[in-house]
């Protein structure tokens, strides 16, 4: 039967903001025709192994260890051994709660972002996969409002354009993203110019996604939850709307987590934690327009993930333990449960991967 393999990101140890209770970094496969998740494997040993990236060959995982400052916070890199992953090495985080990492198009380098601290880092990726000792380090600075998760700089997230030659950093802190000039040969950042976009006071941007054309951007803001759609050329982003996530009669605390778009750009997803909902739209000449909410059948939906086929979007509930799968209408952009929900421990990441 078709397959892929997902992998799932978890906290294993408690948090100001979670009890963490799982063993580590769960592997399981994705039956294509269902929808049905079935466990493969647990790689145990690393520490709140919260976010993942692969390399584009598909040979290694990169994943953070999100502890405090004071808790060795480290960056881990690991080999894919059929449904096992290896070990290779860490290095440290060069800042607090590591808590987004990608992995640059070329596989020089791996980029990471530390919300506690408000840094990010670059590291070279080595022959083996292994991680070489940061090459930047960048320590954001500033305050975004009296509020008091922005009273500092909390680095979210890092997004590289298709060149791979700029870096986007949404602060929650500062009410900015971040733009940088990357440079992968040599690992290293340097500010853009204009080096930020400003949004207005309170959004808290949280994560960064182009549509497929890159014409436009969107900034998820985790404060207000809302998606402001930026114009986009040539590392320039222009705001041009901002729309909320939240249903209309909507009494929950704003708490947006992670947003998504179908690969021919006609829908964008974004989650809702407190309301326990993936928020649809509908994307055409730049304007987003609400489609309605799903709910996720779970508490916390923390991450989710449109699988390498298009078909499936698969939502982790951090809070009740489930990841949950659900079919995409390509014609209207509805999400359809499948009825197949896996039980995973505190899932942050979902990372499918098609082989």
């Amino acid at each position: 039967m078709p397959s892929q393999t997902v992998y799932i990101g978890t906290y294993t140890e408690k948090l100001p903001f979670v009890d963490g209770k799982a063993e580590g970094i769960y592997v399981y496969r994705l039956d294509t025709d269902s929808g049905e998740l079935t466990h493969l494997s647990t790689v145990t040993g690393p520490r709140n192994p919260s976010y993942l990236a692969i390399d584009s060959q598909k040979r290694f995982i990169y994943a953070e260890q999100e502890t405090e400052v004071d808790d060795d916070p480290r960056v881990h890199a690991y080999a894919i051994a059929g449904d096992e992953l290896q070990p290779l090495n860490s290095q440290p985080a060069h800042g607090g709660l590591p808590c987004h990492i990608i992995v640059d198009a070329t596989g020089k380098c791996v980029l990471s972002a530390n919300y506690e601290t408000g840094s990010i880092a670059v590291y070279p990726i080595q022959e083996d996969g292994s991680l070489g000792e940061a090459s930047t380090v960048i320590q954001h600075i500033g305050s975004g409002s009296s509020h008091e998760r922005q009273l500092g700089p909390h680095a979210h997230a890092v997004a590289l354009n298709a060149d791979n030659n700029r870096l986007f950093v949404p602060d929650l802190g500062l009410d900015q993203v971040r733009i940088y000039k990357f440079d992968s040969d040599i690992g290293n950042l340097t500010p853009s110019d204009p080096a930020f976009v400003k949004l207005y006071t309170g959004a808290g941007p949280r994560h960064f996604i182009f549509d497929p054309t890159e014409r436009y951007a969107f900034v998820l803001g985790e404060m207000d939850a809302t998606i402001t759609v930026c114009a986009h050329r040539d590392g320039l982003l222009n705001p041009l709307q901002t729309i909320s996530t939240l249903p209309p009669d909507s009494d929950v605390g704003p708490s947006c987590a992670e947003i998504a778009i179908t690969a021919d750009g006609r829908f964008v997803y974004a989650s809702n934690r407190g309301d326990d909902s993936i928020a649809r739209f509908s994307f055409v000449d730049g304007l987003l327009t609400a489609l309605g909410h799903t709910d996720t059948q779970g508490k916390t939906p923390r991450d989710f993930a449109i699988d390498p086929t298009g078909a499936f979007l698969i939502v982790g509930n951090q809070d009740s333990d489930t990841v949950v799968s659900f079919r995409i209408n390509g014609e209207s952009g509805d999400l359809e449960p499948t009825g197949h929900i896996a039980s995973v421990p505190n899932p942050v990441c979902i990372l499918p991967v098609e082989f």
